[in-house]
């Protein structure tokens, strides 16, 4: 259970960190290499909040229902934003995470720290 309390918080401070990474990071990275950054930070942190929720599921600790919510944010809306995000950057466009894609992840890290404080 600590191990999901901590992975929880590790999800919760990539979500704050990756935006204000891309504002403050030094003078010696491009826009686009902090943005790719930043972008790269918001994945790990969805992936680990789909990761930590499946384990939860497994271990029989949330409902299928539970599950299904943050499996439904992470596939259907989480994924498409992320990859048209990357895609953007890959053409070669200078703009930072979009909104979207970094509220996605927050949601999902809220959505399971929910479940984990009803576990307890």
């Amino acid at each position: 259970m600590n191990k999901i309390r901590l992975t929880v918080l590790l999800v919760v401070a990539l979500c704050v960190a990756a935006p204000i990474s891309t504002v403050y990071t030094g003078c010696t990275a491009t826009t686009q290499v902090q943005t790719y950054q930043t972008l790269a930070t918001v994945g790990v942190a969805a992936k680990a909040a789909m990761d930590t929720t499946a384990l939860m599921y497994h271990n029989g600790q949330i409902t299928q229902a539970q599950y299904q919510k943050v499996a439904d944010i992470y596939d259907k809306q989480f994924q498409p934003a992320y990859n048209l995000a990357e895609a953007t950057l890959a053409a070669g466009k200078n703009a930072f995470a979009p909104a979207d894609v970094v509220a996605l992840s927050t949601q999902l890290a809220s959505l399971l720290a929910s479940y984990q404080s009803t576990t307890k």
